[in-house]
């Protein structure tokens, strides 16, 4: 709620307040909060009275609430004074988007509750149950005194009105009655006083919006116990829908009568026993008659005699039996003369089921008639030309029974029309193909419209040959259907070729989108292009757009566009073959790479084709791009930290054998300064000097070798051995991390063929991943196992830690390059150590431990010299022994 607004309400003389469309009151103004003494906002309501009455108002109020029209409710309130007070209520709603975003409501302050007389004696109770009954009927019901003055209205018919109870107590002075009914409903009220008996009437009552409907009013009297009228509950019946529909059966039954006497029909209708007691205008001119002359059965006057008997049998059956009447008879006209007429009634039933009237009319057929013969007559000369027809005929009735066909279909089936009218299920049609003949055969019968559908039908010899069926209707002069002809052509000899072909094309279809390669005809000389499906989709064309030679160079960049012009160019002076490179622009906005072979020839019509094929090669183009990229990175990555390593190895390598050095040194000069000075113990310094500095020469030696990046030297190496120099490197590491690490050498394990460097680089990037995994595993130890087996024909290492590990999901995308599930991670360690193992024959693996932590390992064959050499080195050596050892 806006700042401003709440200053409003301060504002406001009143008690005020906001409401949420569910009730829940977010706002108070100071007046309301001191008249409820509650000393701040509440969300509800802080209702006091019965349970009874709690539960009402509740109902209540969340019944208004439901709605979106203003209301007005009087709520109990416990007051500070410890009094019931009632507080006067009305609320106006918020409408947003078409629902009640927040009610706004003033309050006023109402009556003491408990000072009244009723709720002295104890009517209160009563009181709050009687509007509780009130209340929870689904209906406006107002309570009238004894005398007809309004006591008491419901929730419903509050809503409806919109108004207060004291302003519905003056009803016949305002305008919520109609005015044209005002009068009428204060009789029918004042009479029921006076006799002490019901009354009922109609009348408009106004609605909140001004909208006026009409109510049925029924007014019932309570008696007291001394027989006379306590009150009178008065209950509304919204009947303004029943009355505008009275209104409008009416008005329709006398637009009926008019639409039906200027029909070009003959109408008429009669009671459920057949007595005649309406016919249309135009039925009375044609018979000559006047209505009283036609009422009853006087209209079978004009019944031909030959046709009467047999009239009276239909209709008195259709009488008897209720179904519609269908019969023909002739009927006279005023010249005297006879016309056939179809006599169609349809009985209209009642709720009950009975009939209630019959309607029916009288439809001159006798054109029809007419038509009937001649084209009996027709269908003579037509069996002649149907039984030379060098085809297969079936002929079938409108209820599609086979009535007739000609010699070919009999020959080929070699059955009698009795056995084929049950094509359906006597096994001549393809079960495949019998649902969709019955669909379409029997869809077209439905519809009247002609079939054409193909199936495969069982010749006499066993044989399933294709057939295409075409259908159409022989209608009458009233467009009556009398016939269907129908021609079974043999199209088995084009259903074989066309699924050749079709098979063909498909082949050819998912070949290009496997390899994304389409195809293309551009003709020269009219510009005209074919394209197929792949190609549609490469160039990203909707294929429902016509392709034109405009559309296929508005895709092009300029390089490109230049390239395919000079490509067309050279194919209009001659035959030739084109290998070149294209770069789209789709609609998408992103580049794609094409790659396109064509050849320039001339056609049958003399005009120059340019026939080629494109293919996709936008991924492969940018999967050898980011390759290339991912070569540069990995170059300068590698680099980087190999200069890192290296710095930080000849630091903590070199710093030892310095320490000596400079120790000897001190020694040397101090016994040379003695008196006199100790020769023999200055010697020994001093080679002790030139030793520690030949160590760290060694050492600079094989560091600057394991990290050089010239070829690796191959020899056989003993990787327990390696691995040991690998620990002493990187025991820094370990101190720093306060990781211990435990080294478990197999015994007598064979030789390996390897660089002795390359192998040392992944054991010291498989030992710092393990290291770097510690500082995120918690408080948990801190330990590594580093051990070795001998495996069949290969040496296995494995360095297990306790450190995070790793997900599942991602045990495969550890090894790609740049990925990493550390922070400050490269991604390069695991895709260039599982590169130098894949080089020496070997394999690299990772696995998550069972409770946690990680095992990687990996293996690489014995050499094949080296077999039965053995290390004789001890089984287990802690990684704290070896750096004393050093």
């Amino acid at each position: 709620m806006s700042v401003e607004l709440v200053r409003v309400l301060e504002a406001l003389p009143g008690m005020a307040f906001t409401a949420l469309s569910d009730g829940s009151i977010d706002f108070m103004n100071a007046n309301l909060v001191d008249f409820l003494g509650l000393g701040e906002a509440v969300t509800v309501w802080p209702l006091a009275a019965s349970p009874a009455d709690l539960r009402n108002t509740r109902q209540q109020w969340y019944a208004l609430l439901s709605g979106r029209e203003p209301f007005e409710i009087t709520l109990p309130i416990g007051h500070p004074t410890a009094s019931l007070k009632e507080l006067h209520v009305r609320c106006k709603p918020s409408i947003d988007n078409d629902r009640v975003e927040r009610w706004y409501g003033l309050a006023t302050e109402g009556a003491d509750i408990a000072s009244r007389p009723e709720m002295r004696d104890g009517a209160a109770e009563k009181a709050s149950e009687n509007q509780t009954v009130l209340e929870s009927i689904p209906a406006g019901i107002g309570v009238l005194d004894a005398n007809g003055n309004v006591e008491a209205i419901n929730g419903h018919l509050l809503q409806y009105y919109g108004r207060s109870l004291d302003e519905l107590r003056s009803w016949g002075r305002s305008d919520v009655v109609h005015p044209d009914d005002m009068q009428g409903l204060t009789n029918a009220v004042q009479q029921a006083v006076v006799r002490g008996t019901a009354y009922e009437a109609e009348v408009r009552l106004r609605r909140a919006d001004g909208e006026y409907r009409w109510f049925q009013i029924v007014g019932y009297p309570l008696a007291d116990e001394s027989g006379g009228i306590a009150r009178w509950y008065a209950l509304h019946i919204d009947v303004d829908d029943r009355r505008k529909a009275e209104d409008a059966l009416r008005s329709n039954e006398m637009e009926l009568r008019n639409i039906v006497n200027a029909m070009p029909l003959t109408v008429w209708t009669s009671r459920p026993d057949g007595y005649c007691d309406f016919v249309n205008d135009r039925w009375l001119e044609y018979a000559g008659l006047n209505a009283q002359q036609t009422e009853g059965s006087g209209w079978e006057s004009v019944v031909h005699p030959e046709d009467a008997s047999h009239l009276a049998k239909s209709w008195n059956a259709s009488l008897a039996s209720g179904r519609p009447a269908d019969f023909e008879a002739r009927m006279r006209g005023a010249d005297g003369g006879y016309r056939w007429f179809l006599f169609r009634a349809t009985p209209l039933l009642g709720e009950d089921g009975k009939i209630i009237k019959w309607y029916g009319t009288h439809i001159d057929i006798e054109d029809r008639k007419r038509a009937e013969r001649a084209l009996a007559e027709r269908e003579r000369e037509s069996r002649l030309i149907v039984d030379g027809i060098a085809g297969m005929i079936a002929i079938f009735s409108p209820d599609a029974q086979l009535i007739d066909g000609n010699q070919q279909i009999l020959d080929y089936f070699e059955r009698p029309l009795s056995e084929l009218n049950d094509w359906s299920s006597n096994g001549i049609t393809h079960p495949d193909d019998l649902q969709t003949c019955i669909d379409s055969f029997m869809g077209s019968i439905a519809t009247g419209e002609p079939y054409d559908y193909e199936t495969r039908f069982l010749r006499h010899d066993g044989t399933w040959r294709w057939f295409q069926l075409r259908g159409l209707p022989l209608r009458d002069a009233e467009g009556k259907i009398i016939r269907w002809y129908g021609l079974l052509t043999d199209i088995d000899d084009r259903k074989r070729a066309e699924e050749k072909l079709r098979r063909s094309e498909a082949f050819l279809a998912d070949a290009q989108r496997l390899s994304k390669t389409g195809s293309f005809l551009l003709n020269l000389g009219t510009s005209e292009v074919t394209w197929s499906a792949e190609t549609y989709r490469i160039f990203e064309v909707d294929p429902t757009t016509p392709v034109t030679l405009d559309v296929i160079l508005s895709r092009l960049d300029s390089d490109s566009l230049a390239t395919v012009e000079q490509v067309i160019d050279q194919a209009n002076r001659g035959d030739g073959d084109f290998d070149y490179d294209i770069t789209l622009t789709t609609p998408s906005q992103s580049p794609k790479y094409i790659r396109v072979l064509a050849h320039s020839e001339r056609n049958r019509d003399g005009d120059q084709d340019l026939i080629g094929a494109v293919q996709d090669v936008t991924e492969s183009r940018k999967a050898e791009d980011a390759l290339n990229q991912a070569r540069s990175e990995l170059s300068y990555v590698t680099r980087v930290t190999s200069l890192g390593v290296l710095t930080a190895s000849i630091a903590h390598e070199v710093n030892q054998p310095l320490a000596g050095m400079v120790t000897n040194a001190e020694t040397c000069l101090r016994v040379l300064a003695s008196n006199p000075p100790n020769l023999d113990i200055a010697k020994d310094t001093a080679r002790r000097t030139i030793r520690d500095a030949n160590r760290a020469a060694d050492v600079i030696a094989r560091l600057w070798e394991l990290f050089s990046r010239k070829p690796p030297h191959l020899e056989a190496v003993d990787i327990n051995e390696i691995a040991e120099e690998v620990i002493a490197l990187i025991s820094s590491e370990l101190q720093h991390a306060k990781t211990s690490l435990t080294a478990d050498f197999a015994d007598d394990l064979p030789r390996v063929t390897g660089g002795r460097v390359q192998l040392q680089q992944v054991i010291m990037n498989l030992l710092r991943n393990s290291i770097e995994a510690m500082p995120t595993a918690g408080d948990g130890p801190r330990r590594i196992r580093l051990r070795t087996e001998a495996g069949l024909g290969e040496i296995r290492l494995y360095i297990e830690d306790t450190g995070v590990g790793f997900d599942l999901q991602g045990v495969d995308r550890i090894y790609d390059a740049f990925y990493t599930t550390k922070p400050d991670g490269m991604g390069i360690g695991l895709s260039v150590s599982r590169s130098i193992i894949e080089n020496h024959h070997g394999r690299l693996w990772a696995e998550p431990n069972a409770d946690h932590g990680a095992t990687v390992g990996f293996s690489v064959p014995t050499s094949p010299s080296g077999d039965g050499e053995s290390i004789g080195r001890s089984a287990v050596r802690t990684a704290s022994d070896m750096q004393r050892n050093l």
